[in-house]
């Protein structure tokens, strides 16, 4: 029976190595090498049946109870990796897909593979003594010094991996080398595992001694000493300082509090005499505002001092857009001059504790005070400076009639910025793609901070990034928390998108002197990126659009006001009908592990119209890790995959339903492709899109460019596969967008 135990313990050892290897086997392979492995540590346990049994008799001396904790632990971690494992299934297991929540299941999983790792070294070192009893004493002495420079070039491979940051559940991806020979993988691995087998068997060996001889206890000590300070010198000596950066960055993130101004981390003390000094100066810059504002001549009575906490920005010229070298920039970024006459505009976004005074409701998902104000359209922010305007005694801008709105812009009240107004203040005289001069990260600004700036080229090698990824909070935060640009204005990049007050269309290289956009469209521009986009969507530069009567989670308000008197000019714009007519219906959707194609299956099922899959003449990878880097590179370079099937009569067909993963923080190419492909006029499209957390990103607005004169309709975020709840949530939405069985 024990020798059949040490079988199991060996291949168990064996198949370890490859398991951790995802790199080499890909996804397919590793699930089935993991269920391998299930079916080992079973038999495992089976075998130790009677060690159960003993476990609460007898004695315990230090050794039981430390391989008694040991042995648990290992169970215990085995146990949770093969659940999380389970639940994120593909190809072994498909059917219990999403057992347990998949965005919490892939952290699970990451984390305890790598502490069953761990575990499975210090369980084998319990054993070493036995297994090298017979070996002579100078044998030993040498293997001594040759594991211990093993075990110490693996405390380094620990290091350099970044496994920290999976076993504290920081990250729910691991950064891999896919381009590392399958050879040189497994060896690390087996260095790596055997540094904790060292570790392992020098406690044990200590454990065995305490009491007894001193000498031999401080022996063991150094050789546990040795491998570390090996590992550490290889560490800093190849330049990288994984460990460092993982823990401070991981103290910083692990700042949950309100984000009060006085932050309590002593690492971050710099950063607070740097918000110190920029306060000093925004005081002063309001002071200084302030005797400006005294010298406007009086009588022109237009423009009056408002104790609002506006700041004043001097007008200016800048370059608005983006140059073409800046990554992940949009043909619609087009980079030209423009110049911009001064304005007051709000330090802050519009709080709901403002909203509400004013317009006595408040539509926010996230309910707090001083947090943002969201879910509230172009006509409810239009509707809301007219109100505050009245409030302050100024007159409104507004004219607001039952399909148009009247901008009247010598109107001392308050308004929308233009775009051009809004990116002038943003920049605060930078010409990068964030107005910090670097890329953002999570203690920077409210948004994804899984993904910072340029992490889809680099996922899986984030040395590379300036700004590593950091803590996602999935929500609102409370206006002000982070350093103001050097206007001193807050929240320009990230927390809630901003409302302003242009038509969405490509910009006017000659319109270029205060310029409001084009005088009719479909969309409004938004800008600033939300809670729960990626960074690459909160640059400076980056336009989103949706219709007048859009609403979201992650999209606000912030307001501005004239600096100066303006001559008499109105600019009426047209509001859309949004009635629209679902006389005949397609589903229409992209899948690729079966979540988005199982709620399409749904609607089908509850409501009998036409569906249709889209896919690509060339599929995608089946392996994850594969599928994420070329839905990435599609993206990155637009390009329009063809697809292998066309929809029959598509002319037909009044309102498609639109389903798609959510990938990258917009849509999969094969749905560009697809809007590109048909004639979408006078059509409503309502979108229906599953999610690991990121809800819709920035698909809306990428849908709403690709097809501008479609009517858009309240979309569905399904996370992942949706759960029990999924049947409810669909007929709720068909509900809500007034779709009637076929």
């Amino acid at each position: 029976m024990n020798k059949l135990k040490r079988i199991i313990d060996m291949l168990m050892s064996v198949v370890l190595i490859p398991l951790m290897a995802y790199q080499v086997t890909g996804e397919a392979v590793h699930e089935w090498i993991g269920i391998v492995m299930v079916l080992l540590v079973i038999v495992h346990q089976v075998l130790n049946r009677k060690w159960y049994i003993a476990v609460f008799k007898g004695n315990y001396q230090r050794f039981r109870v430390f391989s008694t904790v040991i042995n648990v632990l290992l169970l215990i971690s085995f146990t949770l990796t093969a659940i999380s494992g389970i639940s994120m299934s593909n190809h072994a297991v498909p059917f219990l897909y999403s057992l347990i929540n998949v965005n919490t299941a892939r952290i699970m999983h990451l984390a305890f593979s790598y502490w069953s790792f761990i575990l499975m070294g210090l369980h084998i070192g319990l054993h070493v003594s036995a297994m090298a009893a017979k070996i002579l004493i100078n044998i030993k002495k040498v293997l001594t010094a040759l594991f211990t420079i093993i075990a110490g070039y693996g405390v380094f491979l620990f290091l350099k991996s970044g496994i920290i940051n999976y076993i504290t559940f920081k990250t729910h991806f691991a950064f891999l080398d896919y381009e590392k020979p399958a050879a040189l993988v497994f060896l690390e691995n087996v260095m790596m595992i055997i540094s904790f087998i060292f570790i392992g068997h020098n406690i044990v060996s200590i454990i065995k001694m305490l009491g007894k001889n001193n000498n031999d206890i401080l022996k063991h000590l150094v050789y546990i000493m040795s491998a570390l300070i090996i590992g550490f010198v290889i560490n800093m000596s190849s330049g990288q300082d994984d460990f460092n950066n993982s823990w401070q960055s991981n103290a910083i993130s692990n700042v949950e509090t309100s984000f009060s101004e006085e932050l309590v981390d002593n690492n971050l003390s710099e950063t607070n005499e740097q918000e110190k000094m920029v306060k000093n100066n925004n005081v002063e810059n309001i002071n200084n505002n302030q005797t400006n504002e005294n010298n406007i001549d009086l009588q022109k009575n237009d423009i009056v001092e408002v104790d609002d906490g506006f700041i004043k920005i001097d007008g200016g010229s800048f370059l608005m857009g983006s140059p073409e070298s800046e990554n992940w920039r949009i043909d619609d970024e087009l980079l030209h001059e423009v110049t911009v006459s001064p304005f007051y505009i709000d330090k802050y976004e519009t709080t709901q504790k403002e909203y509400e005074e004013i317009m006595h409701d408040n539509p926010s998902e996230f309910k707090g005070d001083n947090l943002p104000v969201e879910n509230i359209s172009f006509i409810d922010a239009i509707k809301f400076a007219n109100e505050k305007s009245l409030k302050m005694n100024l007159t409104p801008c507004y004219e607001i009639g039952d399909n148009y709105i009247k901008w009247i812009q010598d109107a001392n009240g308050y308004r929308l910025p233009t775009e051009a107004e809004w990116e002038y203040a943003c920049r605060a005289g930078t010409n990068t793609p964030f107005n910090l001069e670097k890329s953002l990260d999570a203690n920077d600004a409210n948004f994804y901070g899984h993904y910072p700036y340029e992490i889809e080229e680099n996922y899986f090698n984030d040395d590379v990034l300036e700004a590593k990824p950091g803590t996602y909070r999935g929500h609102t935060v409370e206006v002000g928390s982070f350093t103001p640009n050097k206007f001193g204005i807050y929240d320009m990049h990230g927390n809630v998108n901003e409302w302003c007050f242009d038509f969405y269309a490509p910009y006017n290289e000659n319109d270029n002197i205060d310029p409001v956009g084009p005088v009719s469209g479909t969309r409004h521009v938004y800008r600033g990126g939300g809670w729960n986009d990626f960074a690459k969507n909160m640059r400076s530069a980056y336009r989103a659009a949706a219709e007048d009567t859009f609403k979201s989670y992650n999209l606000g308000v912030r307001l501005v006001r004239n600096a100066e008197v303006k001559d008499r000019n109105e600019i009426t714009i047209n509001l859309l009908n949004n009635n629209s007519s679902s006389n005949k219906i397609l589903i229409a959707y992209f899948s690729w592990s079966g979540n988005t194609r199982g709620v399409a299956n749904e609607i089908k099922n509850q409501i009998g119209a036409d569906i249709f899959e889209i896919k690509p003449k060339k599929a995608y990878s089946s392996d994850y890790n594969t599928v994420l880097m070329e839905a990435q590179d599609d993206q990155h370079y637009q390009r329009r995959p063809e697809l292998s099937d066309e929809v029959k009569n598509f002319d037909d067909y009044d309102t498609i339903l639109l389903g798609y993963p959510n990938w990258w923080a917009s849509i999969p190419m094969p749905i560009a492709t697809f809007l590109e492909k048909y004639n979408f006029e006078n059509k409503t499209i309502i979108p229906f899109c599953s999610h690991g957390g990121g809800r819709f990103g920035q698909s809306i607005t990428a849908i709403s460019k690709l097809a501008p004169n479609s009517k858009i309709g309240k979309g569905l975020s399904v996370h992942y596969s949706g759960g029990s709840s999924l049947s409810e949530d669909v007929n709720k939405w068909l509900v809500d967008n007034d779709i009637n069985k076929q």
